[in-house]
């Protein structure tokens, strides 16, 4: 008992304004200004009509590091949990709790492992700043589904005070700065394919007019060629 008492103070510890909760939430800050960077390059490439910008991948990469900063100010984890640990107690399984998760972890830890390795396996020619970036995301978001589960030994291992953090937050840490390197990669290959596509001036400029019979009448002094033979981009990201 001592020790569930102890581990019930830590919890709710997690709930306050603390070092832990501070340190989740500059990491996945960090994380999803440089997300947001790389979706607003990601879009004007897509102005610029680049058919490999990946906006629609980094929009939801940048959605789902909002949702944990904001998960981690209102803690809701913490509540499902609880919620579903009342309703094992009204269904008399209390007792049985410890088989109930470590079945339960079973059920959602292989199914999340394939789909996890599934991913990383469909993305695996989109280049190293995909692989980490969406790499840091899913366990990142596996850290925050633990509560869920509560088994007693994960908890105690999790919620174990280091200093004046828990060792979750580092752990939010190491995932938050593997998401940062490969966004920040990911920003430097956006950055400069966006450069070595043409504006839309010099498009227009290349195309010859035509008159109303089809008949070209005047060219551009510039060689006309299409978009995909002036943009060498490379790998996609």
């Amino acid at each position: 008992m001592p020790a569930m008492n102890q581990l019930c103070l830590t919890l709710a510890y997690a709930n306050d304004w603390n070092p832990t909760r501070v340190l989740g939430t500059v990491s996945f800050s960090l994380t999803s200004g440089l997300c947001a960077l790389v979706v607003y390059l990601c879009w004007m490439r897509r102005k610029r009509r680049d058919p490999q910008h990946g906006l629609g991948l980094w929009l939801g990469l940048l959605f789902a590091q909002i949702a944990m900063v904001i998960e981690l100010q209102l803690s809701s984890r913490f509540d499902a949990g609880l919620v579903i640990r009342n309703l094992i107690t009204d269904m008399d399984l209390y007792e049985n709790r410890r088989q109930l998760q470590a079945m339960a972890f079973m059920l959602i830890a292989i199914p999340l492992i394939a789909t996890y390795s599934t991913v990383l396996y469909m993305l695996r020619k989109r280049g190293l700043a995909v692989l980490l970036t969406v790499g840091g995301t899913m366990a990142s978001i596996s850290l925050f589904c633990l509560p869920l589960i509560s088994l007693h030994l994960v908890d105690q291992i999790m919620y174990h005070h280091l200093g004046p953090v828990m060792f979750i937050s580092l752990l939010w840490f190491g995932c938050a700065m593997v998401t940062f390197a490969g966004a920040a990669k990911a920003m430097v290959a956006s950055r400069n394919a966006l450069f070595s596509l043409p504006s839309s001036r010099d498009w227009h400029r290349s195309e010859p007019r035509r008159s109303k019979r089809g008949v070209e009448t005047r060219t551009s002094p510039h060689r006309s060629t299409n978009r995909q033979a002036l943009h060498n981009s490379g790998r996609r990201v």
